[in-house]
Formats: structure tokens, C-alpha cells, sequence
């Protein structure tokens, strides 16, 4: 009941903006119609088709361009995340991707992409992007850093890496999530593939760690304002983001969804 009131506070609140322009429409025409039958007509359409269009569109529409307090182009779209030209997967800081449940679980997103996609070369891609690790002077690995991210093109599409969590949980900082998306956005504002990157609700269900939000609603929002924080230091900067949430999310988001059209 709840995801279904969703979609009715998505569309009261952008009932106003709908409103506003029928109204003037059918004003001006009622000021030039003489017959009281249509004038009324008029009005009941007014009224309802205001509520009727967002409503439709909250449950059918395929994207939304939201707005932030910059310049960022971002929008959320409802579908599947692999079919972009250019996404992203969250990996940890060792650059794991072999879903073998021991650091990547299969039902994760990266072990839905590997197992799809990589399946027959997973060993292999493992140890490509392994081998972007530094060594200390013992030869002991270094980790990599919270925001860093391996990019490689795989069957035409740019795949996008990034390190969000640690192989160790409980060597987790609480502000990893931030770390990892400030110095994201920060390397990829100046990217210059000229294409969009889809980014999948990062935090959302990961299944790396412990680290998931609690529900897909809490991280479109601090998703958001990741993006809003990032504008406030980088004015001049302008990220081209594409949110790609799962479309049985739908009913959960459009609320939220609702904040930044």
C-alpha cells in the first residue's frame, strides 16, 4: 500500500505544474467559447487531467531528468544497467570480480555482470585488473583507494570498475561511501569519451559487505546529495550522470524521484 501512495505523492506534486498549464489554455479559450456546456467541460478537464498525466507517467514514464543545484546533467532511467554504452560496477579495494561467493557474491551486481557477460574469461580479467596494484617494498599488495577505478572496454561498452568497499568489512572507515563518490566524481568530470556513465544505485543491495542502505529510497537520496555536495566544490564542473535503478524499484523511488523534477 505504501509503494502505491507513492506514486499518488509523485503526481499531487506535480499536479500544480500541470494545472497551470491547462488552466491557461482552457481559460483562453472559455473567454472566447459562448456555450455554458463547454466552458464546464473545460473546467472538469482542468481539473482532472492534471492529476491523470502524472499519474500515467509515474507509473510508465522510462526516465526522468532531475534537477540539481548545479550543473550536472543526470537523469534516472528504469531498466537494465548493462545495456548502456558506458557503466559502472562496484568492486572492493582488491579489485575482486571472480563471484565465487568468497569476496563477490553471484546475486551482486558484479557477479550478475561476470557471470553474463565475462564468464569465460572472469580468471583472467581478475588478474588484469589485479595487476593495477601497487607492491610495497615486502612485495605485499597494496590496496587500492576508495573512488579508484579500472575502466576497460568489454563487448563495445566502457565498464567502470570502481572500488567501494574494503575485502575486509570490518577494516571499513564509516565514510567510505563518500570517499569512494567525491573521489569518483572528481576523476571522471573531465572524462572525455563524451559519453554519459550509468551508475547503478551505489550502496544499493551490493552485496560486498555489510554496507548496503537499507532501501533503494535512501540511496537515490544520498546518491543525490553526493552529486549536490560535489557541485558546491567543483562549480565550474559538469558530471554527465545516468542513474539506471531496476524496474520493480519504481513504486519505492517515485517519491523521492519527485524532490528533483
Amino acid at each position: 500500500m505504501k509503494k502505491q501512495t507513492n506514486h499518488i505523492k509523485y503526481t499531487l506534486s506535480r499536479y500544480p505544474y500541470w494545472f497551470s498549464g491547462f488552466s491557461l489554455v482552457f481559460g483562453i479559450i472559455t473567454v472566447i467559447s459562448e456555450k455554458k456546456e463547454v466552458n464546464v467541460a473545460l473546467v472538469i478537464i482542468c481539473v482532472i487531467f492534471p492529476f491523470i498525466i502524472p499519474f500515467i507517467g509515474s507509473i510508465t514514464k522510462k526516465s526522468f531528468k532531475l534537477k540539481t543545484s548545479g550543473k550536472t546533467d543526470i537523469s534516472i532511467s528504469f531498466g537494465d544497467l548493462f545495456q548502456e554504452d558506458c557503466f559502472v560496477v562496484t568492486t572492493n579495494n582488491y579489485y575482486d570480480i571472480v563471484p565465487d561467493g568468497n569476496h563477490i557474491a553471484p546475486d551482486s551486481l558484479l557477479g550478475m555482470f561476470i557471470n553474463q557477460y565475462c564468464s569465460n574469461n572472469a580468471q583472467a580479467l581478475d588478474a588484469e585488473l589485479k595487476s593495477q596494484l601497487l607492491h610495497n617494498s615486502n612485495n605485499d599488495i597494496i590496496p587500492a583507494d576508495y573512488g579508484d577505478f579500472y575502466k576497460k572496454t568489454i563487448d563495445g561498452k566502457i565498464v567502470y570498475f570502481l572500488v567501494f568497499t574494503d575485502r575486509q568489512s570490518d577494516k571499513q572507515p564509516t565514510d567510505f561511501y563518500i570517499q569512494t563518490l567525491t573521489s569518483f566524481f572528481g576523476k571522471i568530470v573531465n572524462e572525455n569519451h563524451g559519453k554519459t556513465i550509468a551508475i547503478p544505485l551505489i550502496g544499493n543491495n551490493n552485496n560486498l559487505s555489510d554496507s548496503g542502505f537499507t532501501n533503494s529510497e535512501m540511496s537515490f537520496m544520498s546518491l543525490m546529495t553526493m552529486v549536490n555536495c560535489f557541485e558546491i566544490t567543483n562549480q565550474r564542473s559538469t558530471l554527465k550522470l545516468k542513474i539506471v535503478a531496476l524496474p520493480e524499484e519504481r513504486a519505492e523511488l517515485i517519491k523521492a524521484i519527485s524532490q528533483y523534477v
